[in-house]
């Protein structure tokens, strides 16, 4: 379910015990990647075309002038398929609830063949010497903690086929419908096993999968512990017979748990089994004469309708049978595009190791519409719950909000939102904003008001995009609080915040990320992260990184409604900690596309890296007070993977020069909050340049 939450803390790593080894775990696959990058001429000897030979010049559509990159390259080695192996050394002090002390190392590779998919590896193993606390004294253990992923996809087969196979640390999937255009959809759970996906056209999709449970940690080295359960999953869609005008798709998903002790690791183990069908139709709306031509969804064209019905029905050792019934329809008229659904969870209701919303039922609409200059939205839900006790209108619920934007001319734009809740949770916020070009570059003004069962809050903020020049950005975040609850002293005081990058010569950059709060009532916090790269030689770069986490981070007063709720996870407590990071770095990449995704033969390759962010305030862009979102897989053309670290951060360094789709994917973006945009992104990669494409997550108004 998608809503609005507090942005979710990074889990401390406190559980270290003894994992395998995800080498030794794949150490086929690991043998076979290497074999291939070694020796790319002796497969490529299959291919039936010569790729064109590239000679390591600047394209006119290069960021930069070639006298003004000064980088030490070596030339391109464009023979055999297109192939990138990257591997890092890391040594690592961290000083927290206990004193680590680790070296880790770290591979990511991938190989592209034109007649048997991609195959994409990363994988790390940190072997760490702690210093805990016993009786008073400090006692040294070591531990070893790891996570890894193989992923061959896009593999081609008879019949039109294309299948993606996936092993190591992964989620649960799910058939499309499941991850549907309404406000419910079924969660995936984190496992360590195997999984894979067959797809003909848009006509089948098969999956299945198998693993241990577990929960992705760590905080500077990615990590995976398993907490002891088993899931097993099996899904299928197809499209059926239907006309010209409309499409018919029908789909099932089975999952069986065992020994769960749900996302956290903690609880009583329970087994758990659950069902979900759906099924979807679009066409024409029987009010309309007909339906608009376009390349778009049916539901945002003209006369256009689209209605799904879905069902879950699940058991458990511990909560007993529930039923779950929800259906959602999407329509555009002349003017707006609507959403609506209706909804009943009874108490109970899960799915896998996940719960999803119980002992809730209503009803809600959406609908916005925009033009040139403005847009406009607005959103209302009516709920109850589905058992009651002593009071029968202790869960009703009535949630309204309203919001918009006006373009007053080319350099600036108002914008304002109002959401109101009645009867059971009362509250009412307003939010309002202005956005500024001038000579400083980009500035929102915003103020945040909201009152809350007795809780009152006011946010006055500034958001600063800076006018530096290319290779640098600057963003800084200022605002100040006002807060009160009953019985309770006013509580003032500030957030600030610094989002920087520079590369003052080609060889070095300086990245930052720094957010702080400090009140009058002594609940400060700090949570900075600060890198310095230096590119030594073509393929060799060395970096050093330093993180500081001190107290937790201030929430915000909000207003949502209940389904909203019902998705709300518990917020986590941050631990004071401190790292200091050393990598080296190598990477390398070579060969040219062949395959028709990718790219032109004998092409050169760039850089595309960024970051996929909270967006608190909705705009779309990064500010500075806003946190990245850790351990989401970005997808590089349907073909590679790769999954953000700590700070949100991803990278794919070796890509061919051209256009590519990059998306996002919601497995594992912490509910409620949702990818911003669900559609893969196009973004163009220069020769010898970086091409940034950073992705946003927001709450539902």
């Amino acid at each position: 379910m998608k809503g609005v939450a507090p942005v979710p803390q990074r889990r401390p790593d406190t559980r270290l015990g003894r994992s395998p080894c995800p080498l030794e775990c794949s150490s086929g696959a690991v043998v076979l990647l290497l074999l291939l990058l070694a020796s790319p001429t002796a497969f490529a000897a299959q291919l039936q075309t010569e790729p064109a030979a590239y000679v390591d010049r600047v394209m006119e559509s290069s960021l930069l002038p070639d006298e003004e990159l000064d980088l030490k390259l070596s030339p391109y080695n464009s023979d055999g398929w297109p192939r990138s192996l990257r591997v890092d050394y890391a040594l690592l002090s961290h000083r927290g609830v206990a004193r680590n002390l680790s070296r880790a190392v770290a591979l990511a590779g991938f190989i592209d063949t034109p007649n048997y998919g991609a195959l994409s590896l990363n994988a790390n193993i940190n072997q760490q010497r702690q210093q805990s606390a016993s009786f008073g004294r400090l006692e040294p253990n070591t531990a070893q903690v790891s996570s890894w992923r193989l992923d061959l996809r896009d593999l081609p087969l008879d019949g039109g086929w294309r299948a993606h196979h996936s092993a190591g640390d992964i989620n649960t999937g799910s058939v499309p419908l499941a991850m549907s255009f309404g406000r419910v959809f079924l969660p995936t759970s984190p496992i360590r096993g195997v999984a894979a996906q067959w797809s003909q056209s848009d006509a089948v999709a098969l999956n299945a999968v198998t693993g241990r449970t577990g929960l992705f940690s760590g905080i500077d080295v990615a990590d995976f512990q398993p907490a002891g359960g088993q899931i097993s999953a099996l899904g299928g869609q197809f499209r059926l017979p239907s006309s010209d005008k409309t499409r018919l798709d029908a789909a099932v998903q089975l999952i069986d748990g065992k020994s769960l002790n749900g996302s956290t690791g903690l609880g009583i183990a329970q087994n758990s089994r659950g069902f979900y069908a759906a099924t979807a139709w679009e066409g024409v709306a029987p009010w309309s004469d007909g339906l608009a031509p376009g390349p778009t969804a049916v539901s945002e064209r003209l006369g256009g309708l689209r209605v799904q019905g879905n069902l879950v029905r699940s058991s458990s050792t511990r909560d007993g049978e529930s039923l779950g019934l929800w259906s959602d329809a999407a329509w555009r008229s002349e003017r707006w595009r609507n959403t609506a659904g209706l909804f009943r969870f009874e108490p109970g209701l899960r799915w896998g190791a996940a719960t999803l919303a119980s002992d809730l039922q209503g009803v809600y609409w959406q609908a916005d519409t925009s033009s040139r200059q403005w847009q406009a939205g607005v959103a209302t839900e009516l709920s109850d719950r589905v058992s009651h006790g002593s009071s029968a209108a202790a869960g009703q619920s009535v949630f309204f909000n309203a919001n918009g934007r006006y373009r007053l001319d080319t350099r600036s734009a108002l914008g304002a939102s109002l959401s109101v809740r009645a009867l059971s949770s009362p509250g009412q916020a307003v939010q309002l904003s202005w956005d500024q070009s001038n000579g400083w570059g980009q500035t929102q003004w915003r103020s945040d008001f909201a009152h809350v069962v007795g809780s009152r809050s006011t946010r006055l903020g500034v958001d600063q995009s800076w006018p530096v020049t290319f290779p640098a950005a600057l963003n800084t975040s200022l605002a100040v609080e006002r807060s009160n609850g009953e019985g309770q002293a006013v509580s003032t005081g500030w957030t600030w915040g610094v989002l920087g990058a520079v590369s003052p010569v080609s060889q070095w950059s300086l990245d930052a990320a720094i957010r702080g709060a400090r009140r009058r009532d002594g609940a400060n916090s700090l949570n900075a992260n600060i890198g310095v790269r230096w590119q030594a030689y073509s393929n060799w770069s060395l970096s050093l990184r330093y993180a500081d986490t001190r107290g937790q981070e201030p929430l915000s007063t909000l207003v949502t409604s209940a389904l909203s709720a019902a998705a709300l996870a518990p917020t986590l407590n941050t631990q004071t900690s401190r790292s200091v990071q050393l990598v080296l770095r190598y990477e390398a990449s070579a060969g040219a596309r062949t395959a028709p995704l990718g790219g032109l033969p004998g092409s050169g390759a760039g850089v595309l890296a960024g970051s996929v962010f909270f967006d608190a305030n909705g705009n779309g862009r990064r500010e500075a007070s806003e946190a990245g979102v850790p351990g989401v897989t970005v997808t590089l053309d349907r073909r590679y993977a790769t999954r953000t670290d700590a700070q949100g951060r991803y990278e794919f360094p070796a890509v061919a020069a051209g256009a590519h789709a990059v998306e996002l994917s919601p497995d594992n973006v912490p509910l409620p909050w949702s990818p911003a945009v669900r559609d893969p992104v196009t973004v163009n990669v220069f020769v010898r340049s970086s091409t940034t494409q950073d992705f946003a997550v927001q709450r539902d108004r």
